[in-house]
């Protein structure tokens, strides 16, 4: 699909490792560990084990992406005319649409009506954190885990994914996008580490104000993401639909 510039390209791709910077594993655990821990250790070592915690969910997302994107890449050269035909793009919309509609699903309101908790994912993660602070090893571990339960739900990477792979980049290009996507996206906790570093506890309490909010809104975040991918999926896929159907020129 050629239907977005390499420019207007490059800006969703940032909006979507913005959307994806206010995850669980990558802002809400940074914070955690920076609150929780910070309370037994010095500002430095917590700052460095915070960021060595995103480094590896950042590196395991540029993992992740990079075989996500070499097995894409086949299979779009082979089957390329068949993905942008005219029921494929149909089926892309219905999906965006289908996104939107599953956002409100999952939005806080909607869970504490069907009688559920909306922030006891968020409050699991507080003891995970304290108890990973303590090794690398461990926070290793913890970074994995973050990365590979957000797998699952990684809507706005799939998205940046489908749209690197159609921008027909090849895998060294594709691999520095998802740098520069991954650093983006790690780049909100990265700053909030480097800070508590370099103020030391004077940060505390804006770190536990930011603490209550990312749990408090952890599911309304998801929601927000999930339409936004939604929105964007089908801007992205419906002006050529409807040129194809004669609709728009």
């Amino acid at each position: 699909m050629d239907t977005i510039p390499d420019q207007l390209s490059y800006l969703v791709l940032a909006v979507l490792a913005l959307v994806d910077s206010t995850s669980i594993g990558t802002l809400v655990v940074p914070v955690l560990l920076l609150v929780t821990a910070g309370a037994s250790m010095s500002a430095g070592r917590i700052a460095v084990r915070t960021l060595y915690y995103l480094l590896v969910i950042g590196l395991f997302y540029f993992a992740l992406g990079l075989a996500l994107v070499a097995g894409a890449m086949p299979l779009f050269e082979r089957f390329g005319d068949a993905l942008v035909s005219t029921p494929a793009l149909a089926v892309y919309v219905a999906i965006g649409v289908g996104l939107v509609v599953w956002s409100f699903y999952v939005d806080p309101k909607a869970i504490r009506k069907r009688g559920g908790d909306p922030e006891e994912s968020g409050r699991r993660w507080i003891t995970r954190a304290r108890d990973a602070a303590g090794s690398f090893r461990a926070l290793t571990g913890l970074a994995l885990l973050a990365g590979v339960i957000e797998a699952a739900s990684m809507v706005p990477y799939l998205a940046a994914i489908g749209i690197i792979v159609d921008s027909g980049a090849g895998i060294g290009r594709a691999a520095v996008l998802l740098v520069a996507y991954c650093t983006v996206m790690s780049l909100p906790g990265i700053v909030l580490a480097l800070a508590r570093g370099l103020v030391g506890s004077r940060l505390d309490g804006l770190l536990t104000r930011v603490q209550d909010w990312s749990i408090r809104n952890a599911a309304g975040a998801f929601s927000w993401t999930i339409g936004i991918v939604g929105a964007i999926v089908v801007l992205y896929s419906a002006p050529e639909l409807l040129q194809n159907l004669g609709i728009a020129d």
